[in-house]
């Protein structure tokens, strides 16, 4: 598929694994830290509505910004809303609050994928994902994006880097790093193969092509940046 939501994001690129996930987990729950213009929540809004699964997505944010996002008008949130509201009303919502306000919202062991893109200092991403980490179902599977910047002071390839090397990961390294993490009991049975390629380093290296090559066709395609 091609995404429906081109709006400005950091994100472009990772669209086509959004929709694998989205395909290979069929999650009950997905939520994310962090939305900004929406692009990367509307590729798991837009998996969900093709594969017809049944899905709720949380989008949470204050929608105001912060030191590495830059911040900025209300505009933002009401463009994001009103293609929510036009496309995947059913299913999709958005909690303009921060992320530890919303914790209440969620019951522990709820939530199948958890997107954090939230601020990207170190102790900002550590505490994100501690606080949580009780949410995550026994199936659950965390994405951190950005594990591939190590400037601004972003600390998130820090901490994936600790956890990538207790947990089952795979990293993608294109268009800023995206890791993806396993942190349930059960390994979704769908993303066994991924997270075993590891184990052999031109398997690992054709995965991380074929997404690259997928992710790159967006951008030429739709004239992105």
């Amino acid at each position: 598929m091609m995404p429906r939501w081109l709006q400005p994001s950091a994100w472009h690129q990772h669209a086509p694994f959004a929709f694998f996930l989205t395909e290979a987990m069929r999650p009950k729950v997905i939520a994310e830290l962090g939305t900004h213009h929406g692009y990367s929540f509307f590729a798991f809004c837009q998996a969900v509505a093709a594969y017809k699964l049944d899905t709720q997505c949380y989008a949470i944010d204050t929608w105001q910004g912060d030191d590495h996002a830059g911040f900025y008008p209300d505009q933002i949130f009401e463009e994001v809303e009103r293609h929510r509201a036009e496309n995947y009303g059913s299913f999709a919502h958005l909690k303009r609050m921060t992320f530890a306000e919303a914790l209440p919202h969620f019951e522990d062991k709820s939530i199948d994928l958890l997107h954090i893109d939230g601020r990207h200092f170190y102790e900002d991403v550590r505490q994100d994902f501690l606080d949580w980490l009780p949410k995550l179902s026994d199936n659950g599977i965390v994405l951190f994006h950005d594990t591939q910047i190590r400037e601004r002071n972003f600390g998130v390839y820090q901490f994936w880097e600790q956890l990538a090397e207790v947990r089952p990961s795979f990293e993608f390294h294109h268009h800023c790093g995206l890791g993806v993490l396993s942190t349930g009991a059960n390994i979704p049975e769908n993303l066994k193969a991924l997270f075993k390629a590891h184990e052999n380093p031109a398997v690992t290296n054709a995965i991380r092509s074929a997404y690259e090559r997928l992710g790159l066709s967006i951008v030429l395609m739709n004239n992105l940046e």
